[in-house]
């Protein structure tokens, strides 16, 4: 049986052979020929015209039938519509599927172009953010959610932890919003509501703040006792002096915890840090260091800039003391501790390091919660109570800092405090004089 193209090429041959011979018949066999050829070209082209025309069309319409090459062409045109056919559908099970899953998460979920530009949303964004599909698809998200803590978060670059910030929709709710990315062009942002976790938060700081307050009173008054009762030189008292002692150190380490507890507080409580006071790290480093003159660690202090943070004095003085001192507790007798103070690329970096017993990978998350010792009972005898990185933590993010933790078992700690560049001034354009020496 012969191929299609030998049935093509026989049929335009037998078409050329009778134009020939009719042309022959009128004396002129070329242009018979000529007339022939033109035919064939006329109707492949016509059909061509009718195929392109069918494709075209808007309204799916049936690829006609042909004969020849044009049957093979046809069914081939057909049988990729249908193709198609089954895959737009598959498709559109899926994209429905996908939808009604995203529909049923209690989180909302906003997909995201590079430029920030609402491509779609499930229903819980919808109802947390008051979005509308028609109005609001194309539009950038900043655009919506201007609040500034999200604004910032979304020129970070720096997505690992979730930005908190009121709801749009409730005067007493609040949003938990983190950005995945998930390619090159798009990501999601992640809404969750956490009104309530946010609520019992500021419950708990408000008891604390206000039972650390109340008990200050009466701490005072149980101090003073007990200072007078050791320095009374009654002879009844002397047999007593030795727990009058003891209960004079656990009165005066409950009044520190109870400072630490209401500067906490305070940190939670309060807004971003001024930007318009500088401060000399360096300086701090320096006072600091002077005062563990006498103990049996020492202390390297490597000042390598003397550029200035722009920040409260009080709080960055708070954090560089309570990472020396905790480096000091938790540093074996005779060891090194390493404090620094230099300009990154992105700001500048006080780092603290110490050659301690180190921390566990599992421990290292938890270290800035409130309360938190590794070692419980050694932070208890030297007098630590685990509150002093909450602290830090809470001053730094005042800054526009953070703190990154880096320690193994046995091979001791490093803590590094990331100030941005913005915070970071030089000293001739704060305007302050720098000690000498």
């Amino acid at each position: 049986m012969p191929s299609i193209w030998g049935r093509v090429l026989g049929s335009i041959a037998v078409t050329l052979a009778i134009g020939g011979i009719v042309g022959a018949y009128f004396g002129s066999m070329l242009i018979g020929l000529l007339v022939a050829m033109s035919i064939v070209l006329a109707l492949h082209l016509y059909r061509l015209i009718s195929l392109e025309a069918t494709l075209s069309a808007r309204k799916r319409v049936r690829v006609p039938d042909g004969d020849g090459i044009w049957a093979r062409v046809l069914a081939g045109i057909r049988y990729q519509q249908q193709r198609v056919r089954r895959h737009k559908g598959r498709h559109r099970r899926l994209m429905k599927e996908v939808r009604q899953s995203t529909n049923a998460l209690p989180d909302g979920v906003v997909a995201l172009t590079d430029d920030n530009e609402i491509q779609r949303f499930n229903a819980a964004a919808q109802l947390m953010l008051g979005l509308k599909r028609r109005r609001d698809r194309g539009q950038r998200i900043d655009n919506l959610l201007r609040h500034p803590d999200f604004v910032n978060y979304l020129g970070s670059g720096d997505y690992e932890v979730p930005v908190i910030l009121p709801s749009p929709r409730r005067e007493d709710g609040w949003l938990s919003a983190r950005l995945v990315p998930y390619s090159q062009e798009s990501r999601l942002l992640i809404l969750r509501d956490v009104t309530e976790r946010t609520r019992l938060s500021r419950m708990r700081s408000d008891f604390v703040a206000n039972a650390s307050h109340e008990l200050r009173t009466p701490l005072t008054v149980i101090s003073g006792y007990l200072d007078a009762m050791e320095t009374d030189a009654d002879d009844a008292l002397r047999a007593w002096q030795k727990p009058l002692r003891e209960m004079t150190q656990q009165a005066l380490r409950m009044r520190a915890m109870l400072d630490e507890l209401l500067a906490l507080s305070k940190l939670e409580a309060s807004a971003a840090a001024s930007n318009d006071k500088p401060v000399d790290i360096g300086m701090i480093i320096r006072e600091t260091k002077a005062l563990y003159d006498n103990d049996t660690r020492s202390i390297e202090a490597k000042i390598e800039t003397v550029a200035q943070v722009l920040g409260e004095y009080t709080e960055l003085t708070s954090v560089v003391s309570n990472l020396i001192s905790n480096a000091v507790r938790y540093s074996p007798e005779d060891s090194q501790i390493r404090v620094s103070w230099r300009q990154v690329e992105s700001g500048a970096e006080l780092c603290v390091e110490d050659d301690g017993d180190g921390i566990s990978p599992e421990d290292v998350p938890r270290l800035t919660e409130r309360f938190f010792r590794v070692n419980r009972g050694r932070g208890r005898d030297s007098g630590g109570v685990g509150l002093g990185l909450a602290i830090v933590k809470h001053a730094l993010a005042r800054h526009g800092a953070y703190l990154k933790i880096d320690s193994e078992l046995g091979h001791g700690s490093q803590f590094r405090c990331l100030f941005p560049e913005e915070r970071i001034v030089a000293p001739e354009a704060s305007g302050v004089r720098l000690p000498q020496g």
